[in-house]
């Protein structure tokens, strides 16, 4: 998951989730806006493809020769990688639009993804939909809210979420399963992209963000690091960051561990076979971190202020910084790359299911995607052919993101499926042992 703005409440995401009820009366980041659009379905309605021009100013908006695909599943017919569509006899680009008059509430995390949503996502879907999209960012508290929540009044039609958050809440019903059938954009993804339970499944669209990335301040650290154990050397013993969330930090010392010991490559088969010794390192080597930072804008800023000499980021952090020549350098090591694992998925009490599904297949357009990349120069594009296409113009993207084949070919998460097995555990030695007190 993206970091979290709560920056002394480090409390396992389960224990999160058993007092919903409670939290979800409190708005973390903002308000949420509650769906309240026309519920009734518009049947069999899919949306297929869609077209973001970018002006010379930089802002977007939906091209207005976009053919607006929207038509039953019965009139989509679909090739190796893409997707053509027959236009429905009513749908056009400058009448009956197929959702007007219904709004489509969407739980974004906050920061880069809100950004991008507002600035490029939303509008499009808008103009081409005639839906109205509202923006409910936040972190951890989207599945406390939707279990707060009246079952006729759903906060959210459409979840952004990670599994940290959403497998719990898949096995709690808080999530229905979605006709993958309505999303064929999807069929572009990278394979390994939808190599996922949750798209097997069919409980939603899964896609990527950054990789955990090794960074330093230039003035301070003017040879750079190489590999994460660099982070444990004695000369900075003391003046190293890392996030708070022990989903990224734990494995950095996993990794660095791993390394020290003369095994590179096995991170994850420490934490599933030595798991408490990769807890005893952590605390071992907690004297290391002089800060733990909340959100990637604190970990930016301690880096640019020389607060702190190195640590570990979400990559994507680091694009603007380094377009500005910012004294901050980074990494991503090879031995043991983990990516975040995002995904999209459906509340179980929503009466918009039809038109969330349609915003996912909007999202995974090929359009859309290269916008993300091309034009923000900050989100991931999740389709190969358009990756590579987006590195040639984005070289700073290019570096935190997959972009070649073998990188799409070699993507590898955070160890998710350990973490949820053992979020307990973890969550109260890593609270009680590693961070340090407020």
């Amino acid at each position: 998951m993206p970091d979290t703005e709560r920056k002394d409440k480090f409390v396992s995401r389960r224990s999160f989730l058993r007092t919903g009820g409670t939290l979800a009366t409190v708005a973390l980041i903002t308000p949420v806006v509650a769906a309240c659009g026309d519920s009734t379905p518009n049947a069999g309605a899919v949306l297929t493809t869609a077209t973001a021009n970018t002006t010379p100013t930089g802002t977007t908006s939906a091209a207005s020769t976009t053919t607006a695909a929207i038509t039953s599943s019965k009139a989509v017919s679909t090739t190796a990688n893409t997707t053509t569509t027959r236009v429905a006899p009513n749908a056009t680009t400058t009448g009956n639009l197929p959702f007007a008059g219904r709004t489509l509430t969407v739980f974004v995390y906050a920061g880069l993804t809100e950004t991008t949503f507002r600035e490029v996502y939303a509008p499009a879907f808008e103009k081409l939909t005639g839906a109205r999209m509202v923006l409910s960012p936040g972190w951890w508290d989207a599945a406390a809210k939707l279990q707060a929540s009246p079952d006729d009044q759903p906060p959210f039609d459409l979840v952004e979420t990670d599994p940290i958050q959403g497998y719990p809440g898949i096995r709690q019903g808080l999530f229905q399963k979605i006709d993958i059938t309505k999303i064929p954009n999807a069929r572009n993804f990278a394979p390994q992209i939808l190599d996922s339970t949750i798209y097997r499944d069919s409980w939603g669209l899964p896609f990527i963000s950054s990789a955990m990335t090794l960074c330093w301040q230039t003035e301070l650290v003017p040879e750079g690091l190489k590999k994460w154990s660099d982070l444990f050397s004695e000369g900075l013993k003391g003046k190293i960051m890392l996030y708070n969330s022990y989903y990224m930090s734990l494995y950095t010392f996993a990794v660095a561990k791993v390394e020290m010991d003369g095994k590179p490559g096995t991170a994850k088969q420490e934490i599933a076979n030595n798991l408490d010794g990769v807890l005893q390192f952590a605390r071992d080597k907690r004297d290391w971190v002089k800060y733990w930072w909340p959100t990637t804008a604190d970990g930016v800023n301690a880096l640019l202020q020389k607060n702190v000499s190195a640590g570990n980021i979400h990559g994507n952090g680091l694009i603007s910084p380094i377009q500005s020549n910012k004294p901050v350098g980074f990494t991503v090591p090879t031995n043991d790359q983990a990516y975040v694992q995002l995904f999209f998925v459906v509340p179980k009490t929503t009466k918009q299911a039809d038109l969330a599904q349609a915003a996912m297949d909007f999202f995974a357009s090929q359009d859309i995607q290269r916008a993300f990349g091309a034009q923000t120069g900050q989100f991931s594009v999740n389709i190969p052919s358009i990756a590579s296409e987006v590195a040639v113009k984005q070289p700073v993207w290019a570096k935190v993101y997959p972009n070649q084949p073998d990188h799409f070919a070699n993507l590898s998460y955070y160890p998710y499926d350990l973490y949820d097995k053992n979020d307990d555990k973890i969550s109260k030695f890593w609270n009680s042992q590693v961070l340090r007190k407020s």
